[in-house]
């Protein structure tokens, strides 16, 4: 190695070192305080002035929904599916009476089982 580039790795590693030093007193001068930053929220709401008010309508709204759900469940209900079942085939029939060709149910398919051995 000649002195010229032994000259340079130790200038380059005295200024390794430095750099290291500078890291290390920043990190425990970092390390020693609370930190620069403070995310602590200490606001502190002011109570509202209708805020009363608006507990009160609150109330008042949820007594009344209550109310009204209890009316929806003892009210007995007005349509009833198994006499609009029996109005829809009364008509079919009629339909069918009427109509050139009529309907034919619609069988399901038998399938063949085929022997393969």
């Amino acid at each position: 190695m000649s002195l010229s580039s032994c000259q340079m790795e130790q200038e380059r590693l005295m200024e390794l070192e430095r750099d290291n030093r500078l890291l290390v007193s920043r990190i425990a001068r970092t390390m020693g305080t609370k930190g620069g930053l403070d995310n602590w929220n200490e606001y502190q709401a002011k109570p509202s002035v209708n805020a009363d008010l608006r507990n009160r309508e609150l109330v008042k709204i949820s007594l009344e929904n209550q109310a009204i759900l209890k009316k929806i469940n003892m009210t007995k209900s007005v349509y009833d599916h198994r006499t609009w079942l029996d109005d829809f085939k009364v008509t079919r029939g009629y339909m069918n009476r009427l109509l050139k060709y009529p309907e034919q149910p619609i069988l399901p398919k038998q399938h063949k089982i085929l022997n393969l051995v």
